[in-house]
């Protein structure tokens, strides 16, 4: 059987008295989404073992998954991994949980800034670090589940209250700093974008600013922005070439 699942097998001969009473309050219904099984193996015994107040009823790898799962479309909490391997949009995860009624944590390893502030602001309610102790895990689950906001730790605070994951870079400011970061010159980025090599500048020059406002210094090197970015969170390198978008149709032509 598969041991993601193995407790999911209806119980034989289980005493009634297991069974919710006026005196035993219905457990807090958590739901996880987290692309390593070996995560959520642990996640449910130690909720199991230790919380009998928290049940874990539905894990899934992706949103889409724990959406199809009856259990996981009607949890109160969930616990949202934010880099998970089919790419999804951190904020529209979020946001998709949220529509069920759901409350969401972020649950991760990741500590770049830009990234959480990206679940904050599409509406998660806390930030609980994997690295952080389990008791810390079930204060957040208590506390989402009566709609209050937690951070699980000193470090959790500090990468929540970081400045330099509220910088907000426009779209375009994403794409030339991505292409930049691959290496690629101005007058390719200009021909993939379909704008000029000062538009190009332009937009580099705007990124620089960002940060210089948010109290991070002036960058002025290609790398040093490149490389704030990066860390912080605003842009990820993949091995995958770059694209031209689409260019707008223009009628006439």
């Amino acid at each position: 059987m598969d041991p993601l699942h193995a407790q999911d097998a209806p119980a034989q001969n289980k005493p009634a008295q297991d069974a919710p009473t006026q005196d035993t309050p219905t457990p807090i219904r958590v739901a996880a989404v987290d692309d390593h099984p070996i995560v959520l193996v642990g996640l449910r015994a130690s909720l199991a073992g230790t919380t009998p107040d928290i049940a874990l009823v539905a894990i899934a790898e992706d949103v889409d998954s724990l959406l199809a799962q009856e259990d996981g479309a009607t949890a109160s909490v969930v616990l949202l991994d934010l880099r998970l391997r089919d790419d999804s949009d951190i904020g529209e995860n979020v946001r998709r949980l949220r529509a069920t009624g759901a409350r969401v944590l972020a649950y991760t390893t990741e500590q770049r800034p830009a990234l959480i502030r990206r679940a904050l602001d599409a509406g998660a309610l806390g930030l609980v670090l994997k690295e952080d102790p389990q008791a810390r895990l079930a204060e957040a689950v208590r506390a989402a589940h009566a709609g209050e906001a937690y951070v699980s730790s000193r470090l959790a605070h500090q990468i929540v209250n970081d400045p330099r994951g509220g910088i907000r870079l426009s779209r375009q400011q994403h794409r030339v700093l991505e292409l930049i970061a691959r290496g690629l010159p101005h007058g390719q980025i200009a021909k993939l974008l379909h704008i000029t090599e000062d538009t190009v500048r332009t937009h580099r020059k705007r990124a620089i600013e960002a940060y210089t406002d948010a109290g991070d210094g002036l960058l002025g090197k290609n790398t040093e922005i490149v490389w704030r970015a990066v860390a912080d969170g605003h842009i990820d390198i993949g091995p995958e070439r770059p694209e031209a978008p689409e260019r707008p149709h223009t009628p006439g032509r």
